[in-house]
């Protein structure tokens, strides 16, 4: 008997979707998994009073502001040999995102020139060494709040000032408005791709993607990201040819309502250990 644990704050989705391949399927929220360091040399996890064990495999939907502690989750998962769709070091490079870039670049992928910083006063030579337009990104606690384009040093000079150094920071990168915006959700070796018809920073109107067959050179260069970092499923952001962002957050339910595929099925067979689904 499979049985599935599904831990998000929002799992209604989630759950019916993946119950056509698992015997049970549990679902909660992160809130409700309390782990015993005082039980010996291995941590316990309780969900709602049930030993993690008693699941096979966990579904897992991380919150940025739960980073420690959902690292702390991972790490145990990993002891006890519960199947996860993420694991302790590509969260971690996946969550901080100016040490992605850093990986990333130091890996040899194929990335904008990009930098980042934490004050305005870190811009001193930002001139330098990117060109305008530039995308630039918003963190606060890790979590992404604003996404902006900017032609000019002055207007990012003033976007910067609002900082706060120890809680926010921001991600800028070379931006190039004729390339067009793919996002790929990778799933343990395969690839599944969608086309932005609108960008995600644009801000007027929705964006909508349609199914699309990228290009072998844009499929290796997925490939070598993720290998990069070591992870199984993760989404991947491309402009042009070039990685602009990866994220922990697969959203399976669009790129399954998008390309017609068996989005659920594939993760469900990563997590049953590589069945053919």
């Amino acid at each position: 008997m499979s049985k599935l644990l599904i831990l998000a704050s929002d799992y209604e989705k989630e759950a019916e979707s993946f119950r056509e391949y698992f015997d049970e399927v549990d679902s909660s929220s992160l809130a409700d998994v309390m782990i015993d360091a005082e039980t010996g040399d291995i941590s316990e996890v309780l969900v709602n009073g049930k030993k993690i064990e008693n699941w096979d495999a966990v579904y897992l939907k991380p919150e940025p502001k739960a980073f420690n502690y959902t690292r702390v989750l991972l790490e145990v998962l990993s002891v006890k040999d519960v199947r996860c769709n993420i694991d302790t070091s590509s969260i971690f490079i996946l969550t901080k995102k100016p040490y992605l870039a850093k990986v990333l670049a130091d890996k040899g992928c194929t990335i904008p020139p990009q930098a980042s910083i934490s004050t305005e006063k870190g811009m001193t030579e930002l001139q330098k060494n990117i060109e305008f337009p530039v995308l630039a990104r918003k963190y606060s606690d890790l979590q992404l709040v604003e996404t902006k384009i900017f032609d000019g040093f002055d207007e990012l000079k003033s976007f910067a000032e609002v900082t706060e150094h120890g809680k926010d920071f921001l991600m800028i990168q070379e931006h190039d408005e004729e390339k067009e915006v793919f996002e790929l959700l990778y799933i343990d070796g395969k690839i599944i791709s969608l086309k932005a018809d609108n960008p995600p920073w644009k801000e007027s109107g929705e964006t909508g993607f349609s199914y699309y067959g990228v290009s072998d050179t844009q499929k290796q260069t997925v490939q070598k990201a993720v290998e990069s970092i070591g992870t199984s499923i993760c989404r991947v952001r491309l402009q042009g040819d070039r990685i602009i962002d990866m994220d922990t957050d697969p959203r399976l339910d669009m790129f399954e309502q998008e390309s017609g595929k068996n989005v659920y099925g594939r993760v469900a067979g990563y997590l049953k250990d590589g069945e053919d689904l």
